[in-house]
């Protein structure tokens, strides 16, 4: 029944009631006003209170709707069920009920959008945690818990991690607004990594977000720049200083003597050759490591190629009757530049010849041992490489103790320009000591 339906019976009702008093009032006068008045009253009073609870039970109702919509569980069925049984008040229930909707797909966009900002965060190379302004913290992606090491984070302050560090630059910001500062963390394989942390606040809601850096990779790329130059000066340094003395050795006095000046003559030309070699192969090292050279990827018949090159070599390993053997134990052809092929394979013959002592085998080996790819080998039988030096064999100006002891003066640019050529040509490139005695240096080319 509908709310104007029972206001109207409820009142008709009552004017009825008011009527036929009136009638019997005129029909029989005896009957004092005093209880007429009074029974009228009680017929008012009724009608009200019938009238309120009606109105009280679908407030009621419409009450605990919002109860319900205030701790999610308010369903369509009772809505839709309010609304019919609550006359007048259904358009109120109804209004409620998309008030309710409205607010669900708020909260489910609200949500989706967090979770979407939380996976781009995630996704993020940094760290990112915010915290209150009194340090508790309110949010954490996965990348801060990764850089720093550390597991349990939510709810924690961030005075109470783990990193001082963090705590000395939360008291900072609070003078500052911003800061930063760096510092380095020993992880659980005891291995060290730097990071670079940063706070600011916001102008909004007054919280602080720290944001860290793994700066590890960048640190490491400046130690080797400085390196670099380091060891650049010294291997200009002695080349340069030999040209110089003998050069003023020269001038002085020996420009009379043929036989002293010859000598003098043969130095200052064969350092003048050592740094035309070493500044050709730091271009061709750069070239190669910016991407500038060219490459022609062509089939190449590895069988065919060494029984051309070992054959190139006899002059230069007859001064140290040295025998290079190849063996060949591969299947197929490789996909790969010539010129950069025949460039890896010269600088590591070449440290083999250096490094083998007289009269003694270098082999040079092929193989399928790894899928999709022919493997190289270059075996001597020289002093080998100790555990120390394997890390750095690779590396641009580094020569083993044995090479430093024998001044062996080579340019320590050889086997970088090698890993470098061959990361080019797709492969991978290494190297062990042999069972017997030498080294084994190694490198793998796809398969064509």
């Amino acid at each position: 029944m509908g709310y104007r339906l029972r206001t109207f019976i409820i009142v008709s009702i009552s004017m009825g009631i008011g009527v036929l008093f009136s009638n019997i009032i005129s029909v029989n006068s005896d009957i004092p006003l005093l209880l007429v008045a009074f029974s009228l009253f009680i017929i008012a009073t009724i009608s009200s209170i019938v009238f309120a609870n009606f109105s009280y039970k679908s407030i009621s109702n419409l009450e605990a709707l919002a109860a319900k919509i205030a701790d999610g569980s308010a369903k369509k069925r009772y809505i839709k069920a309010l609304k019919e049984d609550s006359g007048e008040f259904g358009d109120v229930a109804l209004s409620i009920s998309k008030i309710s909707e409205n607010l669900k797909d708020n909260i489910n966009l609200i949500a989706k959008q967090r979770d979407q900002f939380g996976s781009v965060l995630d996704d993020l190379g940094e760290g990112i945690v915010v915290t209150d302004n009194k340090g508790n913290i309110t949010f954490e992606n996965d990348q801060f818990k990764q850089i720093l090491n550390l597991k349990n984070v939510s709810g924690k302050n961030i005075k109470d991690l783990d990193i001082k560090q963090l705590g000395y630059l939360f008291r900072r910001s609070k003078k500052r607004k911003n800061a930063d500062i760096e510092f380095e963390i020993e992880l659980s394989d005891k291995s060290n990594k730097w990071v670079l942390a940063t706070i600011n606040q916001s102008k909004t809601t007054k919280e602080y977000i720290v944001v860290v850096h793994d700066i590890t990779q960048l640190r490491s790329l400046d130690s080797m720049r400085r390196d670099f130059i380091s060891n650049l000066s010294h291997e200009l340094r002695t080349p340069v200083s030999v040209i110089r003395a003998n050069s003023e050795t020269l001038i002085d006095s020996a420009l009379d003597d043929k036989e002293q000046a010859k000598i003098f003559a043969n130095a200052i030309l064969h350092n003048a050759e050592r740094l035309t070699d070493m500044v050709s192969s730091l271009l061709d090292l750069s070239r190669i490591e910016y991407g500038e050279l060219k490459l022609n990827f062509e089939e190449l018949d590895l069988d065919t190629f060494f029984k051309t090159y070992v054959q190139s070599l006899q002059t230069l390993s007859k001064k140290k009757n040295i025998d290079i053997i190849y063996k060949a134990n591969h299947k197929g052809k490789i996909l790969a530049d010539s010129q950069a092929f025949e460039r890896i394979m010269n600088n590591l013959v070449d440290n083999a010849i250096k490094y083998s002592e007289n009269n003694s085998k270098i082999i040079i080996a092929t193989s399928n041992e790894v899928d999709e790819y022919i493997k190289v080998i270059v075996e001597d039988n020289g002093s080998g490489i100790s555990p120390e030096d394997k890390d750095h064999i690779f590396s641009r100006f580094f020569r083993t103790a044995s090479a430093r002891a024998t001044d062996n003066q080579g340019s320590g640019l050889g086997l970088a320009i090698v890993k470098h050529l061959v990361n080019s040509l797709n492969g991978e490139v290494g190297v062990q000591n042999s069972e017997s005695k030498g080294s084994i240096f190694w490198f793998t080319v796809p398969l064509a």
